[in-house]
């Protein structure tokens, strides 16, 4: 702006002379350089014409320029204030239209929580509420349609209901299944953007199945009408029912089989879905003329045991049950006389009667389970009862010949499996596969009430919990009991403790005759559980456990009697006989019968039990377990990580599996366990009787004492030899009065072998050569047959038979001191036998003076013990 205003005040400012006078100055200089071009004729006048001329046009032209300029600035003046004037005016329009725009905009736009809605906000409104009113109207008349059709065809078939149903009768319900279906068809594209169902959906959906239950009703209440003429629900003998009115009969029958009829039509127009198809729901379903006579028995149900009566009671279940099955056995001749026939008539002749009546009665105790349950958590014994009651039940049932493949369920869950393996065929091999094992097919077979509460985890896991609590509080109760280690001579042990009785012995503890016991109530109180996995449940978490428990209860027994001679002796818990504190005498408790006693309890309870589970082993239903645990992979893992049950992984070959058993690792080591209670029995007999043998051999070694030298013929014990003898006598007499015959044998032939060595040692072999005098010789003779009398005596006390056991292991003991016992007028001959004549009249000549075992080498050196051994 600016450079244009410079521009026009140059143009209109005057012509300046200096510059005229310079540019002239300028045309002379240049046209007349000197003064020689002056002199050049008049071209100096022409110059000064011809200025001036052109001076007259340009002031000529200035003159109408400037005229022409007054003339432009004047209109451009007023041309700007017009233009001025318009720019004010649009200015306020601007504002003005500013001003209507913002207003506008307050208007339309959301207005802010608190303040007048706007017209915008109302508008929208209209349109929403008017839309959803067109919704409305629409919805209210799918709906109106629909109740009129619904109750069209309830009054349809309550006009017809006296004659055999057909698609006429049903032709207003089938006119709302197509109603329906075309509505639902329609609103799939609402569904498939909101993503769910409408209500107006589901309200169809629940509309058609109540207008099915109310048909249904109508008939039902027909049934049920005459059904009480003929005294239902009492039993009704076939003859009882023969001798009723043949109109009441008839109207029974027709009834009934129009309930059939309309069953079956009804399976053929509705509309079956995944969720109607489910075994869940096929559960609840069933012959509607038999469910319509459950009705007045459920009341009676109900009465009886939902009620406040007394027979209403969590603690016996039994009672319900009970009245279950006097239902099913009173109605059962009923249902297979007379309403058999009625079934085939009505189209469902491959349905059992009697097992359908059966399958609707469950309902009752079904529902009465799944409300009582839940109230039984918290009573771990009231809890296990009912369980056991139930499985009672499932199984009296059983017994009663109740199928569920001969129900109308258990046809259904056949069809639909069937329908599933025709669409297998048409899969892929993959799928084909998948779908191979059915649902439907797989529960085919009955699982019994006790599913109910065992099919549920939390149910199932608080009354395991309960069982095994009960159970440990046995175990406690047995083992803390005053007389858990007494040995006992019989008990209340079955058929397998009178087995046992008679394989080991009857002679056991209390707490091993009570521990089996409960170990097999564990069992039985699990056998009847349908399902592999519960079963070894029981046996994981309860009876290895306390096998394990026991166990470790005898074996610590044994170590704190092995701590007791200790120098610091302290109460250990554990001790089958108590516990041992300051102040009693620990010698006396590990020493003689009574030390002897405390090993015997440990060893003939872990016998006890060592025979129980090898009888357990061999049992038909642990056998069935542990070969149901070796084929399902997760019970499999669970046992090979279960140090108490035997490995039988990919490690073991076919012939281990074969032969495990499943309580052979426990077997072991309660073998083991035995094994060390007799070498312990064994050790402390001979540690005892060679303490007190010391002073004896001591004596043998003193020759000073004249009486050491008896006659040769004289029984001569010395006094230092009467108390080993009294203390083997006494242990060995406890050993045969305690243990069975085997055990005692074996124990008692390890005890005297040992014995017989250690005398012979320390008798015989320390003391060198030409040490024994006939007389002496004699004597030694006497006192090792005193050993083996006493012996004999002291086995005596547990039978004859076990009394004839007693030479054996004496045999070694007899033959040297018969050696070198023998008589001062044959022992020449007997040293010229042994070293010079053969061995028919070596052998003659040892079978005279008694020995039998010895060979001619150890008949030279122990007659090489007599002093009058000359060679």
């Amino acid at each position: 702006m600016s450079t244009i205003t410079e521009q026009l005040q140059a143009l209109l400012s005057p012509p300046l002379a200096s510059t005229s006078h310079e540019r002239a100055l300028g045309f002379l200089d240049t046209t007349y350089p000197n003064f020689d071009a002056l002199n050049d004729g008049d071209a100096l006048d022409k110059a000064v014409e011809a200025a001036e001329s052109r001076s007259r046009e340009l002031n000529q032209k200035l003159e109408a320029s400037s005229t022409a300029t007054g003339r432009k600035i004047s209109s451009t003046l007023a041309s700007a204030s017009t233009y001025l004037q318009s720019a004010k005016e649009l200015s306020l329009t601007r504002h003005s239209l500013v001003d209507q725009l913002s207003t506008l905009n307050e208007e339309l736009l959301p207005s802010v929580p608190g303040q007048q809605r706007t017209l915008l906000e109302e508008l929208e409104d209209l349109h929403v509420r008017l839309n959803e009113l067109q919704n409305a109207r629409s919805y209210v008349a799918v709906i109106e349609k629909a109740l009129e059709l619904s109750e069209q065809a309830v009054a349809e078939i309550q006009s017809s209901k006296e004659e055999p149903v057909s698609e006429t009768s049903l032709s207003k319900y089938m006119e709302l299944q197509n109603y329906v279906s075309t509505t639902i068809d329609a609103l799939k594209p609402a569904e498939s953007v909101n993503g769910e169902p409408t209500k107006l959906v589901a309200f169809l959906h629940d509309l058609r199945t109540r207008t099915w239950k109310d048909i249904v009703g109508v008939l039902s209440e027909s049934l049920l009408a005459i059904a009480e003429q003929l005294r239902w629900p009492s039993p009704i003998s076939p003859d009882l029912y023969n001798s009723l009115e043949a109109a009441d009969k008839s109207t029974f029958e027709s009834t009934f089989v129009n309930l059939l009829l309309l069953q079956a039509a009804g399976e053929k127009i509705n509309v079956a879905t995944d969720e109607t198809n489910s075994v869940n729901a096929l559960r609840k379903q069933g012959l509607y003329p038999l469910q319509t006579l459950l009705e007045p028995i459920s009341m009676r149900f109900r009465y009886h045991f939902d009620g406040k009566r007394q027979t209403n009671r969590l603690d016996k279940p039994e009672w319900y049950f009970t009245h279950v099955l006097n239902l099913m056995h009173e109605h059962k001749p009923f249902m297979t006389t007379n309403i058999q026939p009625l079934l085939v008539k009505g189209g469902y002749g491959d349905v059992n009667a009697a097992d359908e009546f059966c399958r609707v009665l469950l309902s009752l105790p079904t529902r009465k389970l799944k409300r009582t349950v839940p109230l039984l958590l918290n009573t771990p014994a009231i809890l296990a009862h009912t369980v056991y009651q139930t499985l009672i039940f499932d199984g009296s049932v059983r017994d009663g010949g109740f199928e569920i493949r001969r129900t109308w369920e258990g046809k259904q869950r056949l069809r639909l499996a069937e329908e599933e393996r025709k669409k297998a065929k048409a899969t892929t091999s993959r799928e084909a596969k998948r779908m191979s094992k059915s649902p439907y097919e797989a529960a085919i077979e009955w699982e019994g009430l006790s599913e109910l509460i065992l099919g549920r985890k939390d149910w199932f896991d608080a009354w395991l919990q309960g069982e095994k609590q009960f159970a440990d509080n046995q175990y406690n109760e047995i083992i803390s009991s005053p007389d858990a280690w007494q040995i006992s001579d019989d008990g209340d042990g079955g058929d397998l403790g009178a087995q046992l009785s008679a394989d080991y012995g009857s002679r056991a503890t209390t707490s091993a005759r009570r521990f089996k016991a409960l170990m097999e109530r564990v069992t039985e109180r699990y056998q009847p559980l349908p399902h592999l996995v519960h079963k070894s449940h029981f046996l994981f978490d309860i009876q290895l456990p306390l096998l394990e428990a026991y166990l470790s209860r005898i074996t610590g027994s044994l170590d704190a009697y092995e701590r007791l001679s200790s120098s610091f002796v302290r109460a250990v818990p554990g001790a089958l006989a108590g516990q041992v504190g300051h102040g009693v005498d620990t010698k006396r408790l590990t020493s003689g019968v009574e030390g002897l006693t405390r090993v015997v309890k440990a060893l003939v309870s872990a016998r006890w039990i060592k025979a129980a589970m090898e009888a357990w082993g061999e049992d038909l239903a642990f056998l069935e377990l542990w070969n149901g645990i070796q084929e399902n992979p997760v019970l499999r893992a669970r046992a090979e990580a279960n140090t108490m049950l035997p490995r039988t992984g990919p490690a073991a070959t076919l012939n281990d599996q074969a032969d495990t058993t499943m309580f052979d690792v426990l077997i072991k080591q309660y073998g083991d366990v035995v094994s060390r209670s007799e070498d312990m029995i064994v050790k402390q007999v001979c540690a005892e009787v060679e303490t007190e043998l010391k002073p004896y051999f001591a004596g043998q070694y003193d020759k000073t004492e004249p009486e050491n030298v008896g006659e040769s013929n004289a029984l001569s014990i010395p006094a230092t030899l009467v108390s080993p003898i009294s203390l083997l006598s006494s242990e060995i007499s406890f050993l045969a009065q305690t243990l069975p015959t085997a055990e005692v044998t074996g124990l008692y032939r390890r005890v005297a072998t040992s014995l017989a060595t250690h005398i012979i040692q320390r008798s015989v072999s320390h003391r060198g050569k030409a040490q024994f005098t006939p007389a002496e010789g004699q004597a030694f003779k006497d006192q090792c047959a005193t050993w083996v009398e006493t012996c004999r005596m002291a086995l005596s006390s547990g039978g004859v038979a076990l009394a004839k056991r007693a030479d054996p292991p004496w045999q070694s003991l007899t033959d040297v001191a018969a050696a070198i016992g023998v008589p001062e007028t044959d022992f020449e001959k007997v040293v010229a036998v042994a070293f010079d004549r053969d061995d028919t009249e070596f052998e003659q000549v040892m079978k005279e003076i008694g020995v039998r075992a010895l060979s001619r080498i150890d008949v030279q050196n122990f007659l090489r013990a007599r002093v009058d051994f000359r060679r």
